[in-house]
Formats: C-alpha cells, sequence, structure tokens
C-alpha cells in the first residue's frame, strides 16, 4: 500500500479537522497516512516512531502554518528536514509543500530553519478553501507509484533476514527493548521488519539491551556482527547527516563539508548515516593525513591521488591509465548517486585549498574534522558548509565507547 506522511503542527482544531478529512479522502484513493495526532502517544517512543515513519513512507504533505514556522515549532522543521534528505537521496520521492493560510513562499526563502530545505523549489499548493485544496493534494498523489523498498527498508531488510526463524513473542520483546511502540505501525508490517526498524531507529545506548536478549536467539554465528554493524550509526542526528548528503550529491563544484568529530569512526558514522547504506555498500571514505610541506596544494593533491588510486585497486585493476580511469570511475558513481567522500583533519587556511581541490577532484566530497567545536568564522554556503545541529560535548566518544561496549557484550566474531 502507498504510504504518505503527514507533518504538521499539533494543537489547532481546524487543521486537525482538514487532516482527517485529508485522511479519509486519501484511504478513499487507496493510500494509508502516517500522521501523529492519532497514532502516537507521548514520551520516548513520539521521536523514534515518527523517525521510523519519515523512512518508510512514499510520499509526504507538509502543512506551513504560521504555528509551524513558529520558534517554538519543533517537529516540523525536523520533519521537513528529513523529508528533504528523503528527496536528496532519491529526487523522485514526492514531497508536497502546503501553504496554509497566513504563509506566503516568500516565508519558506527567508526562514532560517526552512531556506535550505528547498521546499520553496517544489510545487507548493497554497491554500485557498478546504475542498480545492483537498483535491489538490489528492491529484498530486494520485499518480505515486510505491517503490519496492525505501532506503530505511533497504536496511531493514538486511536484519530481517537474520531474523528469520526467530520466535514472535522474541521479536516483539526486541521491539519492546528498544522502545517502539509495535501495536501502532502500517497494516500488513510482518513482526521481523518491525523489529528490524525499531533496531535501526533506537538509540544506539538503547539498543545495547535489545541486542544482548538477541544474540543467543539468533541462528548465525555471524548474525549480530552484522545487526550491529547496521544501527552502529543511529546515534548520528539525521537532520545533520542531511548536509553531508546534501552537498555530497549536490552539482560540482559541491561544498566541503565540516564535522565537530575527531575520529574516522565518527567520520564513517556520519557517511553512513547520511547514504543509508549498509557498510558493504556505503558511500566510499578515503582518509588522508593532510600533512604537508611547503608547496601545500600539490603535496595534498598528491596524497589524495595515491589514496584514491589505493582504495579503488581492485577497481582499476585492468587499467593501463589508473589516474584517467579513476576519473570515469568517480564519475560514474557519483551519476549514480554514490559519493565518494575525502576525510580530512581542520587545517589552518584550510579554506584557501578547497576552490583548487574542487576543480582538481570535481567528482569528490571533502569532509573535513573539526574536533569538539565548529570554526568559529563564517564561510559562504557556496564553499563551506557546517554541519548542525552539531555533536553534543563528549558525544563522539559515548557513541565509540557504546559500540565498543557492544562488541565486548556480544562478542562479535568478525574483526572490529
Amino acid at each position: 500500500m502507498r504510504r504518505v506522511f503527514i507533518s504538521h503542527r499539533n494543537g489547532r482544531a481546524d487543521e486537525i479537522a482538514f487532516i482527517r478529512r485529508l485522511r479519509d479522502g486519501l484511504a478513499d484513493d487507496g493510500f494509508e497516512t502516517l500522521v501523529d495526532f492519532e497514532r502516537l502517544a507521548s514520551g520516548a517512543a513520539l521521536r523514534q516512531d515518527v523517525y521510523t515513519w519519515l523512512g518508510i513512507c512514499h510520499a509526504a504533505v507538509v502543512l506551513l502554518s504560521p504555528e509551524a514556522l513558529g520558534e517554538d515549532s519543533a517537529w516540523v522543521p525536523t520533519e521537513s528536514s528529513i523529508l528533504a534528505w528523503r528527496r536528496t537521496l532519491d529526487p523522485k520521492f514526492l514531497l508536497i509543500p502546503v501553504l496554509m493560510p497566513g504563509v506566503e513562499l516568500d516565508d519558506l526563502r527567508v526562514h532560517l530553519r526552512f531556506r535550505d530545505l528547498g521546499l520553496h523549489d517544489l510545487l507548493c499548493i497554497p491554500f485557498e478553501n478546504e475542498a480545492s485544496t483537498l483535491g489538490k493534494i489528492r491529484a498530486a498523489l494520485q499518480p505515486l507509484q510505491p517503490i519496492a523498498r525505501t532506503p530505511m527498508e533497504e536496511l531493514a531488510e538486511q536484519i530481517e533476514v537474520k531474523l528469520q526463524g526467530v520466535r514472535d513473542d522474541f521479536l516483539d520483546e526486541v521491539t519492546r527493548l528498544c522502545g517502539a511502540a509495535q501495536h501502532e505501525l502500517p497494516a500488513g508490517m510482518l513482526r521481523n521488519r518491525v523489529a528490524a526498524l525499531a533496531l535501526l531507529q533506537a538509540p544506539l545506548a538503547e539498543t545495547l539491551a535489545a541486542l544482548e536478549y538477541l544474540a543467543p536467539r539468533l541462528g548465525g554465528a555471524h548474525d549480530i556482527d552484522h545487526i550491529l554493524d547496521l544501527v552502529a550509526p543511529s546515534w548520528v542526528d539525521l537532520c545533520a547527516a542531511r548536509w553531508l548528503a546534501q552537498c555530497a550529491l549536490a552539482p560540482a563544484p559541491r561544498p566541503a563539508v565540516v564535522v565537530n568529530a575527531q575520529t574516522q569512526f565518527g567520520a564513517e558514522m556520519f557517511v553512513r548515516r547520511a547514504c543509508c547504506r549498509p557498510p558493504r555498500t556505503m558511500w566510499h571514505l578515503v582518509k588522508v593525513t593532510a600533512v604537508f610541506g611547503e608547496k601545500a596544494f600539490e603535496d595534498l593533491a598528491m596524497e589524495i591521488q595515491v589514496a584514491l588510486e589505493t582504495a579503488f585497486a581492485s577497481a582499476l585493476q585492468y587499467a593501463d591509465s589508473p589516474a584517467q580511469q579513476l576519473l570515469l570511475v568517480l564519475a560514474k558513481l557519483h551519476k549514480l548517486g554514490r559519493a565518494t567522500v575525502v576525510m580530512l583533519r581542520l587545517n589552518v587556511g584550510f579554506e584557501e585549498l578547497i576552490p583548487p581541490l574542487q576543480e582538481r577532484f570535481p567528482y569528490l566530497t571533502f569532509l573535513f574534522l573539526s574536533g569538539d567545536e565548529l570554526p568559529s568564522q563564517e564561510f559562504p554556503t557556496s564553499l563551506l558548509r557546517l554541519v548542525e545541529p552539531s555533536l553534543a560535548p563528549g558525544q563522539e566518544l559515548d557513541a565509540l565507547t557504546t559500540y565498543q561496549t557492544a562488541r565486548a557484550l556480544l562478542r562479535p566474531t568478525s574483526p572490529p
């Protein structure tokens, strides 16, 4: 069944009545609506289940009221950011902004939390009257064809395979330990899919108990290793990871990205969260030391070239001219929506190196790790994006420790 997520600001009776009529109309059209005012209880599960819905919907309608754009509005900007991420990964993802009374298109262009989401560039539906607006939304959704699996469901499918043969009561307990409300999910969803999505969306620390419970109940010796690696990036905020995806898949010259992280673990988790892919097919992440002498650019460019040829060695084994063939491979990967990310430490004067690096390596995305804090100076967004929301103090180390603790508890058989 085609699933449509509806983002809105709770509280207004007239808007809730409008959503109920929209839900009923979409049900008549064969859609299932995912909307929070009637399907989610308050508390910690709210965030997790909404994130799951955002990952499994086939289209979304965002009701942009003055309240939704208000300073105290939290969910609509967050949901809009994640929906924009979905559209970045799949430009065919149908995202329909509805301008409710009191909101104009120019408001989206200048609003601090909406101006970079690109909603104003989409086909927005201005609210005229209820009947006309409902008709236009239904008409816009009518051509929608559900894809076999959303990116989130593709990840979940890899966990589902490992959960085959696990008893239903065990799966229910895994879901409960993850804090998910398994009784309020899209129609027809099997228990192993429910448990897999719960594992993917629960914060990494909360997943620990579920993984420890699950480990002795799995059939394969390596199953828990695989599941742990799939859920490991869950501590990275999707709203932050969206910036990396948006920059990585933008046309050249694409902005470089700065994350206030310190470790390769942090960089890899950001990349995996941004691309929503398992370790085997995640975007390529290439590490360079960025240690150079007097000829800073030439030294760095040479190190990047060598690191790339090493990382892609198996793909270039038949190339007479590895450098030229590598460029063709990188171009093809980018055309397929598969970014190649180069990780560097942030050094003084780094911004001067970005334009020549972009010119020399047009198919790369440069990810700079700045340490505990983001740079305080401002940069043109065409040159550089500071990833926000930034990591809280100690968040990266806590996530790494939790991951290492999980490996110690679960005793995976594969190397770290």
